[in-house]
């Protein structure tokens, strides 16, 4: 395949033979393409029915779902000839199970925060659409798991090579949905996108939604009249349990098997050259960047090149401080967020919500004022603990995305500092040493917003059991204690949930914003130190000897231009490809 000698000429330049994190990365695309494995991953948000759109083209219930956000682990579909289904943990171990377990380590019921430390569950399924190694992959919902399994889901997507894209009538494509399309849309050779569940709206509100989401997808991925297939998965699943023909049909799954089928059969060849070229594409950027900095870097004089990285190393100590600064003004704005907004909006909680169960437990309390106080007590706690996960429950999804909105706004602007600090080390080096940068590798540069994860599966309630010794009196002296009692109660537990609630969000803010912050630092860092370590290389060898002078320049030259070939032919390889 031209693309393999593409990936052997690279892996043999000098400069990538004395770069192990190159070499390995070059190898993972080489085996790739070796192996043919193509990777279809089916993305969207939380509750969009992404599982059971899997299920329905293999036509059983092949994944577990629920009427809750489920899915927490990155789940692979893939041939064998018989069902067989690994479980692979974080240490490396693996382990064999049965069908009947895998929602024990798949879900967030079952695995809450992954407590069972698995990194992925791979499961064979003999299934004639996975053969020609085609693996289709399942990921946790966009916003609705734990960071882990976030991360593990964002990581995976630039390994795969096509994906199905799922949204719903109702509600239509969320803003943090379009977010994560942003940016993953450059990792993916192909996406079809999916409106799922149609049967359960009115054709005009489907259609109107349709229009709302084609109109806002299409301005994310630059990409006009984008087509989408409408669909049920539920309904397309039962029609294959129960042969039904009818329901089948009016699925609207046959659509969607036919554009899987062509892809997939007729043109896997095509999309794998092409998601591998995208790959390529950043690889090549970040080679070329350093082979510019050490060729000009070995052309100087011991006492040019010295001045030269000096400046270099003060001028990113600016930068790096005032990248430093721009952190603590994030932080600053999260806090604000949080003192005003969040607050704010649990003081109205609390106010709104106190009266409300005051009012409900006067009902309750006439209802079972028969009881003796031990009854009474018990139902009361039964009483309290319901209706406390459903205040907070709603509550909690709800501010949720409240504060999603409000924080990937504030992202969005530090987004665009980042990305000119970044553009600002390329700029300086590329002035330095006289020469001008193409693009910036994609790689290289930072989505203009981030989404802030939280997980909110059913609301656990902190509860003390309420059995006071007042309980255990006679009705006509423990009811009149109980009542006042139970009454303090009730505004004692929704002021400590409230309380727990701005902890945990405020918690949860402060590791996004963070985590977010160490992962721009991360890629700055490594910039840097890639132009730092071809300068020093460029330094060592002018020490040496200058001797090789002509030999060591033209090795430069020669594998720029072995590169810009490459690279001129990838870009023809996208191209050329619908």
């Amino acid at each position: 395949m031209e693309i393999q000698n593409f990936i052997s000429r690279i892996k043999s330049l000098l400069i990538v033979k004395q770069n192990d994190l190159l070499l390995q990365r070059l190898t993972v695309l080489e085996k790739k393409l070796e192996r043919e494995s193509f990777q279809l991953v089916v993305l969207g948000q939380f509750k969009r029915g992404k599982t059971t759109l899997i299920n329905a083209l293999f036509g059983e219930n092949l994944l577990p779902t629920s009427i809750i956000p489920l899915t927490s682990i990155i789940t692979i579909v893939k041939y064998g000839q018989e069902e067989k289904i690994t479980v692979k943990f974080l240490d490396g171990k693996e382990r064999k199970i049965k069908h009947i377990e895998l929602a024990d380590y798949v879900t967030e019921s079952r695995n809450p925060k992954n407590q069972k430390q698995v990194e992925e569950v791979v499961l064979e399924f003999p299934s004639e659409f996975l053969k020609n190694n085609i693996e289709i992959i399942d990921t946790p919902g966009v916003g609705s798991v734990y960071k882990h399994n976030t991360d593990v889901a964002y990581e995976f997507v630039p390994k795969a090579d096509a994906g199905i894209f799922v949204v719903t009538a109702d509600p239509p494509i969320s803003e943090s949905e379009l977010q994560f399309l942003k940016s993953i849309k450059d990792y993916l050779a192909k996406i079809i996108f999916v409106q799922n569940k149609i049967d359960q709206v009115e054709e005009k509100d489907r259609q109107e939604s349709l229009e709302f989401s084609r109109k806002v997808i299409g301005e994310a991925v630059g990409k006009q009249n984008l087509h989408f297939i409408q669909l049920s998965a539920k309904l397309g699943l039962d029609g294959k349990k129960e042969r039904n023909k009818d329901k089948l049909k009016a699925s609207g799954l046959d659509e969607l098997e036919d554009s899987l089928n062509q892809i997939l059969l007729t043109k896997k060849e095509q999309v794998l050259k092409q998601s591998v070229a995208h790959k390529l594409l950043p690889i090549i950027g970040e080679i070329e960047l350093q082979l510019q900095v050490g060729r000009k870097a070995f052309q100087m004089s011991i006492e040019e090149l010295r001045n030269k990285i000096d400046i270099f190393n003060k001028e990113v100590e600016r930068i790096k401080q005032e990248k430093e600064d721009n952190n603590y003004i994030l932080q600053g704005q999260a806090e604000k967020i949080i003192n005003q907004m969040l607050i704010d909006d649990i003081d109205t909680l609390k106010e709104k919500e106190t009266a409300k169960v005051l009012k409900n437990f006067e009902a309750f309390f006439k209802e079972n004022e028969n009881r003796n106080g031990q009854e009474l007590s018990k139902s009361f706690d039964v009483f309290l603990e319901k209706i406390i996960k459903t205040i907070f429950t709603g509550w909690r999804q709800e501010e949720e995305q409240k504060l999603q909105n409000s924080l990937s706004s504030i992202i969005s602007r530090f987004s665009v500092q980042t990305n000119q600090f970044t553009q600002r080390v390329i700029d300086l080096s590329a002035t330095l040493f006289s020469f001008k940068m193409k693009r910036l590798p994609t790689d290289l540069s930072f989505a203009q917003e981030i989404e802030f994860k939280f997980s909110f599966d059913e609301y656990q309630v902190d509860l003390d059991l309420y059995t006071p010794v007042v309980s255990r009196l006679p009705k006509f002296l423990s009811h009149k204690l109980l009542y006042k009692n139970m009454r303090d109660k009730i505004i004692q537990e929704i002021d400590k949930h409230c309380g727990r609630s701005r902890f945990d969000f405020h918690q949860r803010v402060v590791k996004s914003v963070n985590d977010y912050q160490n992962k721009l630092d991360g890629i700055l860092e490594e910039i840097i130190r890639g132009i730092k370590t071809a300068m020093e290389k460029g330094l060592q060898q002018q020490e040496r000897t200058i001797k090789r002078e002509k030999g060591i320049s033209e090795s430069y030259r020669e594998q720029e231009m072995i590169l810009s070939q490459i690279e001129d032919s990838l870009v023809d390889i996208i191209s050329h490809i619908n």
